[in-house]
């Protein structure tokens, strides 16, 4: 049995979310339906619930910049006049990641059976999310499946390159925070233990920093155990606290309303909202579809409500700067470029300007943020070996001067 989070419509419309133990995925959509709901989704759980539940396979991932590359080749290979069937074999062979090789090789499969390739990627959503899929069923159903593709994968490659110079920023902190851990832990490792031993039979009253580092070397000697399981408590209880959908809307807003984060998240979602209701927009999805596909992409419950707000208001005839206009946490220069789109007819390359404006935007706040990040961890690491050399040397010197 598996864990599924699924979202979907109750009888009176209104948006839930929730998770089902089911075997298959097939089955768990069969169980919602039976209880009166309207699917909109339904995924293997991720993170560590997930991994425990066994949706996790060693090896059976397939990262952005493999799926960009191979929207882009294929998009090559169709333009090219190369029929699916034979551009998906050929990609199978030439794709270095043997489970992406495999998926490709099912497709090529599947699509030789006649049946079309949005549907055989909807079977592979592990690898092929709903966007991806929508839009390459409106490319097929309009004729353009090679353009389509061509536009996907820009803007895979563009995602891949934004996350890549993100993580590159990350390189430094990180490394400041792995080299001051291993220093701490081999000042209180080695060096703490040997001091304990020099002055356990000595009568010397220790000073406070002293006794607060022998006191936690100690400690964390003894009870370790102690440690790990509440890490891990605290952990598993995090991730089932989570899950409940009170809970996860209370945490989402809270991480909108922090200082400088919140921004960025804001920011991170907007754009990610942006890039996929312009690229299902380009791909000829219509505008109440291509918004409910959108609203999937976000990682935010607080988000998710209002896209689901804007759907709702889309459908009862606004448009949809103006719907964007009514939420708390659209910008109001998204909803005026939006707007510009819309009178223009232009609203699918303008959604593509929002979204390459957040990134840079996003790109320029993580640069600052980490490169104010980098002395903030030297500082504070400076001062944790600080205290621990302090606590060490300040008995030693003490001795000394008794001894003079």
């Amino acid at each position: 049995m598996h864990t599924y989070v699924f979202r979907a419509r109750n009888s009176e419309g209104t948006l839930i979310s929730g998770n089902i133990r089911a075997d298959r995925r097939e089955t768990a959509a069969i169980d919602l339906k039976r209880k009166g709901y309207y699917l909109i989704s339904v995924e293997p759980q991720s993170g560590l619930l997930g991994v425990l539940g066994g949706n996790w396979r060693p090896g059976r991932r397939v990262g952005l910049k493999d799926r960009a590359i191979f929207t882009h080749q294929l998009a090559t290979l169709l333009r090219a006049g190369m029929l699916s069937t034979t551009a998906l074999k050929t990609l199978s062979k030439q794709t270095p990641n043997k489970y992406f090789a495999s998926v490709i090789g099912q497709l090529h499969s599947d699509v030789e059976q006649s049946c079309s390739l949005s549907e055989a990627m909807a079977r592979h959503r592990r690898v092929f999310s709903s966007v991806y899929t929508a839009i390459v069923e409106a490319a097929e159903q309009s004729g353009s499946l090679g353009e389509a593709l061509s536009v996907l994968g820009k803007q895979l490659k563009d995602q891949a390159a934004v996350n890549s110079r993100i993580r590159g920023a990350l390189v430094y902190p990180v490394f400041l925070l792995v080299v001051g851990a291993a220093v701490i832990g081999v000042l209180t490792r080695f060096v703490v233990p040997e001091f304990i031993e020099l002055f356990a039979g000595g009568n010397q009253e220790l000073p406070l920093p002293t006794k607060i580092l022998v006191g936690t070397t100690e400690f964390v000697e003894e009870f370790w155990w102690v440690c790990v399981l509440a890490i891990a408590g605290a952990a598993c209880l995090g991730l089932s606290a989570v899950r409940n959908e009170r809970v996860r809307l209370f945490v989402h807003a809270a991480l909108l309303r922090l200082p400088i984060a919140g921004t960025l998240n804001q920011k991170l979602q907007l754009a990610r909202f942006a890039r996929t209701l312009g690229s299902l927009l380009k791909g000829g999805v219509k505008i109440t579809s291509a918004v409910n596909t959108a609203g999937q992409t976000t990682t935010n419950d607080v988000f998710a409500r209002e896209i689901d707000s804007i759907e709702q208001k889309v459908l009862a005839g606004a448009t949809v700067a103006g719907a964007m206009a009514q939420q708390s946490h659209f910008t109001e220069i998204m909803a005026n470029m939006t707007a510009v789109g819309e009178e223009t007819g232009t609203l699918a390359e303008m959604l593509q300007e929002v979204s390459q404006m957040y990134d840079r935007e996003c790109e320029s706040a993580i640069n600052a943020m980490t490169s104010l990040l980098g002395p903030a961890m030297i500082v504070v690491l400076g001062l944790i070996t600080g205290f621990v050399v302090t606590a060490i040397m300040m008995p030693i010197f003490e001795t000394s001067t008794l001894i003079q």
